[in-house]
């Protein structure tokens, strides 16, 4: 299949959805498919590997709740460091940069925990560069926790309670632009790759 990505040119493309929607799945395909084309491209993932980054995986391992401004701090530092130290200067090398999760999971994760969604976007825009593609990969809680209990050792207690993805995918249903799409998650794996190469 044929995309409409120039060569040469950078780009920002966004994976978003509830965790076990696929995204990383999508993410890896994606960077694969590239690179057997041609294309210089690199997958990151948020949290990085910041110390922000590893304290928020600890946290999530370990805790069921912590502060929510804490939280959000913690999230707002690693995105930093991940734009100073990693998107950026990928995009300044025109790359195509391929993002795990970026500040639209902050929006609606921790929206979900009563923060306001639009004033999270606005914080985040002031320092980080706007995708070009977000694809949010959208399946219902039930399915997305089943994936994940069949395929996961250890449970993410922080964040994969099904109440609080409900509030989740509802967050992620309410982001709109231009850039925006919101992709059917529960195709196969393979239909829901060939969806997102026919919007490239």
């Amino acid at each position: 299949m044929k995309i409409n990505l120039y060569k040469n040119k950078a780009y920002l493309i966004v994976f978003e959805g509830i965790d076990g929607s696929g995204k990383s799945t999508l993410s890896k395909l994606l960077k694969k498919f590239l690179e057997n084309n041609n294309y210089d491209v690199v997958l990151l993932r948020e949290p990085s590997n910041s110390k922000y980054g590893k304290k928020i995986r600890e946290i999530a391992k370990n805790k069921s709740s912590i502060p929510i401004q804490e939280e959000l701090n913690y999230f707002i530092e690693d995105r930093k460091w991940n734009v100073k130290n990693n998107i950026l200067p990928n995009l300044k090398k025109n790359k195509i940069v391929i993002l795990d999760r970026y500040f639209f999971s902050t929006a609606c994760y921790q929206g979900a925990r009563g923060l306001d969604m639009k004033e999270i976007l606005t914080i985040n825009r002031n320092f980080a560069p706007e995708p070009d593609f977000v694809f949010v990969i959208d399946v219902d809680v039930k399915t997305a926790l089943s994936r994940i209990n069949n395929s996961r050792e250890q449970t993410v207690k922080l964040f994969e309670k099904q109440e609080f993805l409900e509030k989740v995918r509802e967050n992620y249903l309410k982001l709109k632009g231009n850039n925006i799409y919101i992709i059917n998650g529960k195709d196969s794996i393979e239909k829901v790759f060939k969806n997102i190469l026919e919007l490239l």
